[in-house]
């Protein structure tokens, strides 16, 4: 049976465009089936301050309500996820970006 790699990264890596694209390089020359999940909350809550739309935190986790799923959805499924993507194409690497909405892939209430 084929492995799988499912690897996590976080804000601080995809805020710091040296430490992400050193991290798709590596991400890029692992062998086999993978998949990257990333997150951004830095980035969300930049766009959503500058809609005007406040933020609610609750020990360091996002209080996510409907207008601040919009913004977490544009900025993780679209900003960042498509810099990822176009970051691994740039390697030769194959990607595509997916979100949890994509295909039932995730569900959720």
């Amino acid at each position: 049976m084929n492995k799988l790699y499912i690897i996590k990264i976080g804000g601080n890596i995809i805020d710091d465009e040296t430490r992400l694209s050193s991290f798709l390089e590596r991400f890029a020359d692992v062998d086999g089936n993978k998949i990257l999940v990333h997150g951004g909350g830095k980035l969300a809550t930049r766009v959503a301050e500058a809609m005007n739309i406040p933020q609610q935190m609750l020990d360091g986790r996002r209080i996510t309500d409907a207008e601040t799923l919009k913004v977490v959805t544009m900025v993780y499924a679209g900003a960042i996820n498509k810099n990822i993507v176009a970051g691994l194409q740039a390697l030769g690497c194959n990607a595509v970006g997916l979100s949890g909405a994509d295909g039932n892939v995730v569900l959720s209430h």
